[in-house]
C-alpha cells in the first residue's frame, strides 16, 4: 500500500463545493448488491408437528426436516451474520443490512420456529408430552453451523445479535469461537435479567392442551394478540413511531394476517378483510408459546459445572467483542454491558451506547448502529477489510467526499470494478 504523505495531503485537501454543509450523501459508496433470499435445509435431532397449506385449510404432519429462512446483502468484505430477537423475523435487520452491504457480507436469518423458517410445533415432544429442553438457545448452535459451512465453507464470521438471538450467539460463540473473527451484541438478554413479564406471559400459554379443544381455548385467550405484540414492539424502541401500521405487517408475520385487503379465504364470498376476518395462526403462535415456555435466566448465566451446568461458558469466548446498548433500553438494564467486560475471555470488550434508542436499537437508529459496527470491524479486522473506504453516515460533510473516496480508493488499492 502507497502510503506516501502527498497521497493523502490530496485526498483530504480539496476544495469545498457549494454543497458544503449538506445531508450526508450515502451514495457517494459502493452499491450493495442486489438483496437475495433463500432457504437452508437441514435435517433436526427432533420431530415437530409442521403446518402447510395455510391460509387455506392447514394441514399438519411430523417431520424432522426443517428449513431455516434468509437474506444476503453485501459480496465483499468481512463475512456479518445477523439473528434477530423476539418477537420478530429478521425483517428487523433489513434497514442495518442495506447499508452494512456496502461494505461487508451479510446474512440474515430466521431463527427456527419463527419469521419464515420453519415453525415446528410440539418440536421433540411427539413421543414424551412432557416439557423438554429442544427449545435452548444452545440446541439453535447445531443449524446455525450447518448453515453457515453449507453457505460459507471454511470461512470465518463475525456474529451480531440482539435480544433473544443474542442467548443464541452467546452459546453459539462458546462453542465456535474459533469460526468466528468476532462477536456484536446489542441489548442482549443474557445473564439474569430474562425473562421479561411480556415473554413470560406468552411462555404460560404453553401448558393449555395441545387439543382440538386447548386451540379453541388457545385462540379465545390470544384474541387480542395482534394488539398485544404491537404493544410489546412499540415499548422496545425509544420513538415508537417507527413502528407505523405498514412496518407492522412484516415484524408481526407469522402470527397475525397481514394483508388488510383480502383475509385470503379464497372462497369468493367473504374474501374482503374486516376486523373480524383477519387471521391469526393459532400453530404459529402456540409455537412461540412453546420457545418462551422453556427458556431460563440459567441458561445465559455463567457456566458451573456443579451448579449451572447448562449455563455459557463465556470464558470460551476469546474473540474481540463489541457490546451495544439503546441509551433508553427500558427493558434490559444497558449497565449489562458492562458484566460481558468482566465474563468473557478476551480482555478487547468494546462498550458502545447507541443515543435515542430504545430495546431494538437497530430499529430506533439503523444508520448509527451500523455506523458502530462499521468502527468496530475497522478496528478488529483492519482498515483494508471493508469493501470500501468507510467516512461514516453522520454530520455534515464538505460536500468533496466522493473525490476524497476515490482519492483513498487508489491509495488502499480497491478494485474499482468492485464498486458498480
Amino acid at each position: 500500500m502507497n502510503m506516501k504523505t502527498h497521497d493523502f495531503y490530496s485526498a483530504l485537501s480539496h476544495a469545498p463545493v457549494r454543497a458544503a454543509g449538506h445531508d450526508v450523501d450515502l451514495n457517494v459508496y459502493r452499491r450493495c448488491s442486489k438483496t437475495t433470499y433463500g432457504r437452508f435445509k437441514y435435517q433436526a435431532p427432533w420431530e415437530g408437528l409442521v403446518q402447510t397449506g395455510w391460509p387455506g385449510t392447514p394441514e399438519t404432519h411430523w417431520t424432522n426436516e426443517f428449513e431455516i429462512a434468509w437474506t444476503k446483502v453485501g459480496d465483499r468484505g468481512p463475512l456479518c451474520l445477523l439473528i434477530h430477537g423476539v418477537p420478530c423475523n429478521r425483517g428487523q435487520w433489513e434497514e442495518v443490512q442495506r447499508f452494512l452491504g456496502r461494505f461487508c457480507e451479510t446474512i440474515a436469518i430466521d431463527m427456527l420456529g419463527m419469521g419464515e423458517s420453519t415453525q415446528p410445533r410440539l418440536y421433540g415432544r411427539r413421543r414424551d408430552p412432557k416439557p423438554n429442553d429442544c427449545w435452548h438457545w444452545n440446541h439453535d448452535v447445531d443449524y446455525i453451523d450447518k448453515l453457515m459451512q453449507h453457505e460459507y465453507p471454511g470461512r470465518k464470521f463475525i456474529l451480531i445479535a440482539d435480544d433473544w438471538g443474542s442467548g443464541i450467539a452467546s452459546h453459539y460463540a462458546a462453542a465456535h469461537n474459533d469460526r468466528l473473527n468476532a462477536l456484536i451484541q446489542f441489548d442482549a438478554i443474557a445473564f439474569d435479567g430474562y425473562p421479561v413479564n411480556e415473554i413470560q406471559a406468552i411462555g404460560r400459554a404453553s401448558q393449555i392442551p395441545n387439543t382440538a379443544e386447548g386451540d379453541q381455548l388457545f385462540a379465545q385467550l390470544f384474541g387480542a394478540f395482534d394488539q398485544t405484540l404491537v404493544q410489546i414492539l412499540k415499548t422496545m424502541v425509544w420513538n415508537p413511531a417507527v413502528y407505523n401500521q405498514y412496518k407492522l405487517r412484516l415484524l408481526t408475520f407469522p402470527y397475525v394476517e397481514g394483508d388488510y385487503h383480502r383475509n385470503n379465504a379464497n372462497d369468493g364470498v367473504t374474501d374482503v378483510a374486516s376486523s373480524v376476518t383477519l387471521r391469526q395462526n393459532v400453530h404459529n403462535m402456540r409455537v412461540l408459546a412453546d420457545r418462551a415456555a422453556i427458556l431460563s435466566p440459567a441458561l445465559l448465566l455463567p457456566y458451573c459445572p456443579r451448579r449451572n451446568p447448562r449455563g455459557v461458558d463465556y470464558s470460551r469466548i476469546t474473540v474481540p467483542a463489541l457490546i451495544g446498548w439503546g441509551e433508553y433500553d427500558n427493558m434490559m438494564p444497558a449497565a449489562q454491558t458492562q458484566r460481558f467486560a468482566h465474563v468473557l475471555g478476551t480482555d478487547d470488550v468494546q462498550i458502545a451506547y447507541i443515543p435515542r434508542a430504545g430495546h431494538f436499537a437497530h430499529t430506533d437508529q439503523p444508520l448509527l448502529v451500523a455506523d458502530t459496527i462499521l468502527n468496530f470491524i475497522r478496528r478488529v479486522m483492519g482498515r483494508e477489510s471493508l469493501a470500501d473506504i468507510y467516512l461514516g453516515n453522520q454530520g455534515i460533510w464538505k460536500g468533496d467526499e466522493r473525490a476524497m473516496l476515490n482519492d483513498l480508493r487508489k491509495i488502499y488499492s480497491i478494485d474499482a470494478q468492485s464498486l458498480a
